[in-house]
C-alpha cells in the first residue's frame, strides 16, 4: 500500500512539473521585441522608443549616485568616452580635487581625470514581466549587469539609481507614461 501511494505521489509531480514546463514555455512565447517595443498577449505594448533620444545623446545624463554618474538612453546608442560607445547604459566616475583659496569660501573644482564604464547595449537586452504586469529590463556586457525596473507614471520622465547592489550589478528605475502599458 505504502508503495501504491509513492507511485501515484510521483506520477502526480511528474504531471504537475510537465504543467509548469508547459504553461512557463506558453508564457515565454507571448513575450516579443521589435526595435523597442515590449509586447505581451495580456497587457498590450510598451514602447519606449519616444523616451530615447537619437541624436546620440543620452535622455538621461550623468544621473548621480554615490560616486558615480549613469547615463541612460533606452532604444537609441549614444557614447561618451571609451568604452562608452554605442551603449545604452554608461556609469562615469570623474576624479575631483578641491582647493580653498583666500578662506573665503572660494571653491575651485578642476576635472582631474575620469573613468567610465559600459553597462549595457540596446542590442543585446531582455526583458522579463510578472504576472501582474510589472516588466524588467535586462542589459548583460562582458561581466556587469543592469537591471532597469520600468514604472509607469504620467509626469515628466525620470531616472532613478538605486545602485550597485552587488558588485558589478546595477539597479535603476524609469518612471515614464511611455512604461505604461499602450501608454505612448
Amino acid at each position: 500500500m505504502m508503495m501504491v501511494m509513492m507511485i501515484i505521489s510521483l506520477l502526480l509531480l511528474s504531471i504537475h512539473i510537465n504543467l509548469i514546463e508547459n504553461i512557463s514555455i506558453e508564457y515565454k512565447n507571448n513575450l516579443t521585441k521589435k526595435d523597442c517595443t515590449y509586447t505581451d498577449g495580456r497587457f498590450g505594448n510598451i514602447d519606449l522608443s519616444r523616451v530615447g533620444l537619437k541624436q546620440g545623446i543620452p535622455a538621461f545624463r550623468h544621473v548621480p549616485k554615490d560616486l558615480y554618474f549613469y547615463s541612460y538612453n533606452p532604444c537609441y546608442a549614444f557614447s561618451e568616452e571609451p568604452p562608452c560607445t554605442d551603449v545604452a547604459i554608461c556609469q562615469s566616475k570623474w576624479f575631483l580635487f578641491e582647493l580653498n583659496l583666500f578662506s573665503c569660501f572660494l571653491l575651485l573644482v578642476e576635472k582631474n581625470g575620469s573613468t567610465y564604464y559600459n553597462l549595457g547595449m540596446n542590442s543585446i537586452v531582455s526583458w522579463s514581466i510578472t504576472i501582474d504586469g510589472k516588466v524588467t529590463l535586462v542589459y548583460s556586457v562582458l561581466n556587469r549587469q543592469t537591471i532597469v525596473n520600468l514604472e509607469c507614471r504620467d509626469e515628466i520622465d525620470e531616472l532613478v539609481i538605486n545602485g550597485e547592489y552587488e558588485p558589478r550589478h546595477y539597479n535603476l528605475t524609469l518612471f515614464s507614461k511611455c512604461a505604461c502599458w499602450n501608454g505612448c
